[in-house]
């Protein structure tokens, strides 16, 4: 019994490793420290100076300097392929920056972003009207999600009303795991990606 159960982990185990493909690279990855929690890192940004974090969320606003580009985004938690769902209510705001030029017209604010970033200190700017300290990394891989796309229903022919033309079902949604609307890859491909 013991055998057979061992050779189904083995057969199946190559399937659910090939399901959960994140948007960074493997690389990228290996880099981060998953012992790190941002709340922490919020609290003493001191004591994980050099630290490598995986972090996405809402590109507020994209600064080009003479150093590089700058980011602000609003920290979302992230889903196992690493697209931002929803806004961390412990999070907050983070600053993101690199070397290289980020054009503002392609990381344009209302976009989503995932990245590895490296914790290099915290910068303190007017937010409204307090002084917020912003966390700032450097980012060492990023991906840049594309718009959501409108959402397409389905057709069909209502058997009760075979007169009638094509109707519309607002309620209906696939139940499939592997659906396009259920798979990041298929629906929503890379606008950018920077390493």
């Amino acid at each position: 019994m013991r055998g057979l159960l061992l050779l189904v982990l083995l057969c199946l185990g190559p399937l659910f490793a090939g399901c959960s493909h994140h948007v960074l690279s493997s690389e990228a990855l290996e880099s981060v420290d998953p012992l790190i929690d941002y709340t922490r890192v919020k609290a003493d940004p001191t004591a994980y100076l050099g630290k490598t974090m995986l972090l996405g969320g809402l590109l507020v606003e994209t600064r080009v300097v003479r150093e590089g580009t700058e980011l602000e985004v609003l920290l979302f938690r992230l889903d196992r392929w690493g697209r931002p769902l929803e806004m961390d209510d412990q999070g907050g705001r983070f600053i993101a920056r690199t070397g290289s030029f980020l054009d503002p017209e392609i990381f344009k604010g209302g976009l989503h972003v995932t990245l590895t970033g490296t914790l290099e200190g915290v910068d303190v700017r007017p937010l409204k009207e307090i002084d917020y300290r912003y966390p700032v990394f450097t980012i060492g891989e990023i991906y840049l999600w594309r718009a959501p796309q409108p959402y397409a229903y389905p057709t069909y022919y209502s058997p009760a009303y075979p007169w009638g033309g094509p109707y519309y079902d607002p309620f209906w949604r696939p139940y499939d795991p592997f659906w396009p609307s259920y798979n990041p890859y298929w629906i929503h491909r890379p606008a950018w990606r920077y390493r």
